[in-house]
């Protein structure tokens, strides 16, 4: 087989005037990349605020301009559904759907190297399905039935299509169609909740590795149903085959977040240093609920069992993945309670900025860059941060904005203007 020379690229070149210093940021990789992923179109029926809307974008740089309340977050959340079928917070499907309809469909052409596919989402209310348990841990009292992943209307309401036929098994389309989002929210990784920071972990890995998103639907599953016994009369006994599912689950799921943590933390080191001018020390903690030493999976089984009586009196699981605490530490220092806001912000940009880097190592292509807003919680430094990195990436760039004339963008572009959910758009040189 013919040897592939290693390709040198830059992944961005981003100039941020700091102290009076002109920090150039010059991320290499071995990894040839391919920049070819586009959504070229997308249509909207009964999406939120949408009715029916047809959009055909620039394959670089799409500007989406209105007021606030007009349906520019909307249009950036119907982009992450299709790309990662997850919308921008954990809501219902149902709750996506426009106000007083049943369904909702949204449907996009993507193009990558393997060809142009067409990715459609049905949205419906109601009740998901439910099929037969037939391969979780039984015991006394556990119920019969219990909604199965590989179901496609079993995620509250929504069935996918991949050109034409419906996907049953929903995390092998994870990672295929690959986004980033800078949000004003993001902010909240920083500083918010170690449920906020779980959630970004995990759906992380989910883009680079499927098989986690199986593993955290069945461990919240069985969670459930461990919790559940607890109102009733539970012993030792009737929780065996839970702990044993426990632990299998949720040992995978900790040492996944472990082995994403010291991919992720070296990046992040390396970009805050050179975009902030300081050699300050920046790391990722992760606290885990258990003893991890040796073996994850037998420790925190070990660890089950030895909390049954304190679980049984407080009614729930106290030990787990679901309680396990990651965070961020800037010189030693827990970020989230001593971080000033403009470290946050600039920890929160380069998180963002080390998550484009690592998805473009695994998976060799650009993702697409959503940025919703990103001039109101910003300040000019950071702002000329994000300008450069919209500058010098390849791959293609959606951005919402109030007012179109806060973007800089010297190359082509088309512009959308939305208002009440309708758009009209045109391409600027």
């Amino acid at each position: 087989m013919r040897s592939q020379k290693p390709e040198v690229f830059f992944f961005c070149s981003l100039l941020a005037t700091l102290n009076k210093h002109i920090i150039v940021i010059i991320l290499f990789s071995n990894t040839r990349i391919s920049t070819l992923l586009i959504l070229r179109s997308i249509t909207l029926k009964n999406f939120r605020s949408y009715k029916t809307e047809i959009f055909t974008f620039h394959e670089r740089f799409n500007l989406i301009s209105g007021e606030n309340a007009q349906g520019k977050t909307n249009l950036l959340e119907a982009i992450h559904l299709l790309c990662t079928l997850r919308p921008f917070k954990q809501v219902r499907m149902e709750e996506l759907i426009s106000f007083g309809e049943t369904e909702g469909r949204i449907k996009g052409e993507l193009e990558s190297d393997s060809g142009l596919n067409e990715v459609h989402i049905i949205l419906t209310s109601g009740s998901p399905t439910t099929l037969p348990l037939n391969r979780y841990p039984r015991s006394r009292g556990s119920p019969t039935t219990l909604p199965l992943n590989r179901y496609p209307r079993s995620q509250g309401g929504k069935t996918v299509k991949l050109n034409g036929k419906i996907v049953y098994d929903i995390p092998k389309l994870l990672g295929r169609f690959n986004v980033v989002t800078f949000l004003p929210s993001d902010l909240d990784l920083i500083k918010g909740s170690p449920q906020d920071r779980r959630r970004y972990i995990d759906a992380l890995i989910c883009n680079l590795r499927s098989e986690h998103l199986i593993d955290l639907k069945l461990y919240l599953r069985v969670l459930t149903q461990r919790n559940a016994l607890f109102l009733r009369e539970a012993t030792r006994e009737t929780l065996d085959a839970w702990d044993e599912k426990i632990g299998e689950l949720g040992g995978k799921i900790v040492k996944r977040r472990i082995k994403l943590i010291e991919r992720l933390e070296p990046l992040l080191q390396r970009n805050y240093r050179l975009i902030s001018g300081l050699n300050t020390v920046i790391k990722i903690q992760y606290e885990p609920s258990f003893n991890i030493g040796g073996n994850v999976t037998e420790e925190l089984k070990k660890e089950l069992r030895s909390r049954f009586h304190l679980d049984k009196r407080r009614g729930h699981t106290s030990v787990g993945p679901h309680r396990d605490l990651p965070g961020f530490t800037i010189d030693g220092i827990d970020a989230s309670v001593f971080a000033s806001q403009g470290e946050a912000k600039t920890l929160a940009l380069v998180l963002k900025a080390s998550e484009i880097e690592l998805t473009r190592l695994t998976h060799g292509r650009n993702p697409i860059l959503l940025l919703d807003d990103i001039t109101s919680e910003l300040d000019e430094r950071r702002k000329n941060f994000l300008y450069r990195l919209i500058e010098e990436y390849t791959g293609q760039i959606f951005v919402t904005a109030t007012n179109p004339k806060e973007i800089h963008h010297k190359g082509e572009k088309k512009i959308f203007q939305i208002k009440a959910g309708r758009a009209e758009s045109k391409v600027y040189q």
